[in-house]
C-alpha cells in the first residue's frame, strides 16, 4: 500500500512536471513567434533607416552643389557691381571735376571706365597673390610631409654593413 502510493505521488508530481513542461514549450513557441516578428520588424526598420540615409546623403550632396552654384554667381555678381560702383565713382569725381559739364560718348577710351579696370584688374592680382601665398604654403607642408615619410622609411629599412664575420658564419 505505501509503495503504491509513493508511486501516486510520484505520478503526480511527474505529472505536475510534465504540465510545467508542456507550459513552458508553449511560453518558448510563443517566445520564438514573437523573436521571428521582431526580427522581421528589425530589418525592415534597418532597410528603411539605409534607405532614408541614403536619400539624406543625396539631399546633401544636391544642396552643397546649389550652394557652390549659388556662391559662384553671387561672387560674378560682386565682381560686376564692384566694377559698375568704381566706374559710377571715377565718372561723379570727374563730372565734379569739369564743373558739371558731361561727355556724351561713352567709349573705350572713357578715362572712368578705364580707372576702373585697372581697379578691378589691380583688385584681381592682389587676390591672385593670395592666392599664391596659400598655394605656396599647403605645397611646403606636403613637402616637409613627404620628406618625414621617406626619412620614416629609411629608419625603418635600415639595414647594417656587411662584416668579415657574416661570411664565415654561413659556411
Amino acid at each position: 500500500k505505501q509503495e503504491i502510493e509513493t508511486l501516486e505521488r510520484n505520478y503526480d508530481e511527474l505529472e505536475k512536471d510534465y504540465q510545467e513542461l508542456e507550459s513552458f514549450k508553449s511560453q518558448n513557441s510563443e517566445a520564438e513567434i514573437q523573436l521571428q516578428v521582431l526580427r522581421t520588424e528589425h530589418t525592415a526598420m534597418s532597410a528603411q533607416l539605409n534607405a532614408t540615409c541614403a536619400d539624406n546623403e543625396e539631399i546633401k550632396t544636391r544642396a552643397k552643389a546649389d550652394l557652390q552654384a549659388k556662391e559662384e554667381s553671387w561672387k560674378t555678381r560682386e565682381s560686376e557691381l564692384l566694377f559698375e560702383m568704381s566706374v559710377l565713382k571715377s565718372r561723379a569725381g570727374k563730372a565734379a571735376a569739369d564743373d558739371g559739364t558731361m561727355e556724351n560718348g561713352e567709349g573705350e577710351s572713357d578715362p572712368a571706365i578705364l580707372k576702373a579696370r585697372i581697379e578691378e584688374r589691380d583688385r584681381r592680382i592682389s587676390e591672385l597673390e593670395d592666392q599664391l601665398v596659400s598655394g605656396e604654403q599647403q605645397r611646403r607642408a606636403l613637402h616637409n610631409r613627404i620628406q618625414e615619410l621617406r626619412g620614416n622609411i629609411r629608419v625603418f629599412v635600415r639595414t647594417r654593413p656587411f662584416l668579415p664575420n657574416d661570411g664565415a658564419a654561413r659556411s
